[in-house]
């Protein structure tokens, strides 16, 4: 949520704007990648899209780039950001998801028990 939230300021600031409050911003991303993330490992387990973990995130790239168009659309489509903007904000944004997911993955092995996901 704070990694959002700290995308939130910058994009206020390359926007020119006070809203939408980074912290909103911030945990309205983090519910959308959960969902959309949990969704998209559900369809490649089931499918047998994806054989490796280099595939799987390469396959979800699409869907990263789909979740940054949407939160932008939701909380910046007032700003006048051009199509050209709109591609390269979605572009670093998921980048930014992936560089999030580093201390994500790196957790599993520090916390006590590892990870469940039901």
């Amino acid at each position: 949520m704070v990694g959002y939230g700290l995308a939130g300021y910058q994009l206020n600031r390359l926007c020119r704007t006070t809203k939408p409050n980074p912290i909103i911003f911030g945990l309205t991303r983090t519910g959308l990648g959960l969902a959309a993330g949990v969704a998209f490992a559900s369809v490649a387990l089931w499918s047998d899209l994806t054989q490796s973990e280099a595939e799987f995130y390469v396959g979800l790239a699409p869907v990263r780039m789909a979740e940054w168009l949407l939160i932008l659309w939701l909380f910046y489509v007032r700003s006048g950001l051009s199509r050209g903007r709109w591609v390269a904000y979605s572009a670093l944004g998921s980048l930014w998801s992936y560089v999030l997911d580093i201390p994500a993955a790196l957790s599993i092995f520090v916390i006590p028990g590892g990870v469940w996901i039901c």
